[in-house]
């Protein structure tokens, strides 16, 4: 919940309880019934001008008046805060998040990033397909992806809740590109747990850690440190063949490109 609508909400349970004193006070000063306490407080909170119920005594008089300063006081308040919450726009974000919430309820067979770090934003832009959802707790970074057309679960992928949230046990495939081990290794346990048949690749900058990966379930992990290297030799030793496998990988206009196919049991070409 944002902090404008938390300061709307609390405006307006002291305004609550501002109509329940004042209806109690009612009762007791002036000894009216339940019904005329609660009209004289609306009436005096709402500043509309109709006259007393009965004529105040002294006592009466006083919580009039303390009714009246307090309702100005956190009627005011109330007003900006809900004028901040429609002018901010922010009614238009949450029936933004609704209706992503809507259409990832939706999806099948969809993958799931999380991370929209240099090394997400990058698996983001490889994917180039419908159907992905990026799970960031960096407000900053979920925005940025949510400009560049993704949907987007805000907060940490360490959350069950959360991954059920971005649809990971209908999901097909989860990219962890967070680099914590710690992390990476509880959201694989997780996912796992959750989806049994999802495919699991991660991004980790600690070479140690591949076995634990490998114990929970990830078989495909990158190391950037590693890939980086083994390309700075590739660029020296065969130059020719990395830039003709990144050109056939990456560039769409091109008529020749390498895809991976499933051959299904039964079918002419198995062997």
């Amino acid at each position: 919940m944002s902090t404008s609508i938390k300061r709307v909400f609390g405006a307006l349970i002291v305004l609550a309880a501002l109509l329940f004193t004042g209806t109690v006070g009612y009762m007791i000063f002036e000894d009216w019934s339940p019904l005329e306490s609660l009209w004289m407080t609306v009436i005096t909170m709402s500043t509309v001008g109709f006259g007393e119920v009965h004529p105040l005594g002294q006592g009466g008089q006083l919580l009039t008046i303390v009714i009246i300063l307090s309702t100005l006081l956190v009627g005011s308040y109330a007003i900006g805060n809900i004028s901040a919450f429609l002018i901010g726009g922010e009614i238009a974000a949450i029936l933004k998040d609704k209706k992503m919430e809507r259409n990832i309820e939706r999806l099948q067979n969809h993958a799931i990033l999380i991370g929209y770090g240099a090394v997400g934003r990058e698996a983001a832009r490889t994917w180039q397909e419908k159907g992905l959802i990026v799970i960031e707790k960096d407000p900053d970074l979920v925005h940025r992806a949510q400009k560049d057309g993704y949907m987007t679960v805000a907060g940490d992928a360490t959350d069950e809740e959360l991954l059920i949230s971005a649809g990971i046990k209908r999901a097909k495939g989860l990219m962890i590109a967070i680099g914590y081990v710690a992390d990476t290794v509880l959201i694989s346990l997780t996912a796992r747990e959750l989806n049994p048949e999802i495919n699991l690749s991660a991004r980790i900058d600690d070479a140690h850690a591949v076995s634990k990966l490998r114990r929970v379930g990830v078989k495909n992990i990158v190391l950037p440190s590693q890939i980086g290297g083994r390309r700075l030799v590739g660029f020296l030793k065969q130059p020719r063949i990395v830039d003709f496998l990144d050109m056939v990988m990456e560039q769409e206009e091109l008529s020749l490109k390498l895809e991976e196919v499933v051959i299904e049991s039964g079918a002419g070409l198995v062997g």
